[in-house]
């Protein structure tokens, strides 16, 4: 009988069981089998690749799109980008620039038009077009508005027979400049209430309407001078007791050529039907008693004598209108300029200055400048290589 040292090796005792070393057999360890571990099996990996490699792209496209945007940026924020961006902020500046109130010459004034049948002659022209008189005033008054400063005012007038109306009084030129022009539109011999022409007595009667008015405006009167009935040029018609010499400012603008031209006849409704004749109208000789004066009061010129005196006794000035300024530079006369604080546009200024910021920058004097300096720094950049390439 062997004893138990004499076992073989490999061989337990009967002591030493598997039963206690069932903690390392394959049941026990079941817990590091193939399916706990299944969420590192290569089935999982295959869904995680796709998002990684979606993800780098949508990355890299996002990169794209900002250094798409950063190069624009660049882009716009070089020399050129700079000088249209400064523009462009200027003329934000200046649509948006409120009207500041600033103390500056202002003017008022109370044009009165002739509207006598004889302001029909048609002796100017406008754009090589005959024009009458009239119309030549109304547009030398419009030309005029565009001249006056804000804070200056103008009205209408008109005269015939004897008597000056006003149409519309002073009002500011900015605010109303639409219905100044409207109105003026509608200064016409269609608004005439007689035919006779006593221009001495019209001017007065326009100094006693700009008395009246609380302003004092200052008078502009169109007229040709041409009186009708006719006058003795050596007996002038005294001034109205309630007026002086210099009391109103004012000028007195001579309208027509020097070369007598037939007047038109016109109807009560103001239309055309064929002109005065010698028969029809008052002569020197039936007025003026012992006048040896050969009649022509049916043909009409501008009577600037006249005129000049009438100007001299009532203390006004003289201006021919002899172009379509006439008017606004009687209006603008500074003697006449009275200083007062009115709102004043300054958008002009930054406008002003975007466009010569443009100018500086794009125009082709500069563009050439710049071209030159551009080309010549280049060469200048490539001689240090041709100078190594020589080394």
């Amino acid at each position: 009988m062997n004893s138990p040292t004499d076992q073989p090796q490999g061989t337990r005792a009967p002591n030493a069981v598997p039963g206690p070393t069932t903690s390392a057999a394959p049941g026990p360890t079941t817990s590091a089998a193939p399916g706990p571990t299944t969420s590192a099996a290569p089935g999982s990996t295959t869904g995680a690749a796709p998002r990684a490699a979606a993800s780098s792209a949508d990355g890299r496209s996002k990169g794209n799109r900002t250094d798409r945007a950063l190069g624009w940026v660049r882009g716009a924020l070089d020399a050129d980008g700079r000088a249209i961006l400064a523009a462009l902020a200027l003329l934000l500046i200046a649509f948006f620039v409120p009207p500041i109130p600033l103390k500056h010459d202002t003017y008022e004034s109370l044009v009165i038009f002739d509207i006598s049948q004889s302001m029909d002659v048609e002796d100017y022209e406008l754009g090589n077009n005959p024009i009458s008189r009239l119309k030549f005033a109304r547009e030398a008054a419009k030309r005029a508005l565009r001249e006056l400063p804000c804070g200056s005012k103008v009205g209408w007038g008109a005269f015939a027979g004897y008597r000056t109306l006003i149409l519309l009084a002073p009002v500011e030129v900015c605010e109303n400049y639409g219905d100044l022009l409207t109105s003026l539109a509608k200064v016409d011999g269609g608004m005439r209430w007689e035919n006779a022409s006593e221009i001495t007595k019209g001017v007065y009667w326009s100094m006693r309407a700009a008395k009246e008015l609380k302003s004092n405006p200052n008078v502009i009167f169109v007229t040709d001078g041409q009186e009708a009935p006719p006058q003795d040029p050596t007996n002038i018609l005294p001034m109205f007791e309630d007026l002086k010499a210099g009391q109103v400012r004012g000028w007195l603008v001579g309208a027509g050529g020097y070369v007598p031209r037939p007047i038109p006849k016109s109807d009560d409704d103001g239309n055309r039907i064929g002109f005065w004749r010698s028969d029809e109208v008052k002569q020197p000789g039936d007025i003026i008693e012992g006048s040896q004066v050969r009649g022509a009061e049916h043909l009409s010129a501008l009577r600037e004598p006249h005129l000049q005196e009438v100007a001299r006794q009532v203390g006004f000035g003289y201006e021919r209108l002899n172009n379509p300024e006439a008017i606004a530079r009687v209006m603008l006369d500074r003697r006449f300029a009275r200083r007062e604080k009115a709102l004043t546009d300054l958008y002009w200024i930054p406008a002003l200055l975007a466009l010569l910021l443009l100018a500086a920058r794009f125009s082709p004097l500069a563009l050439r400048g710049r071209w030159a300096i551009s080309r010549g720094g280049s060469r200048s950049g490539m001689l240090p290589n041709a100078a190594r390439s020589q080394k």
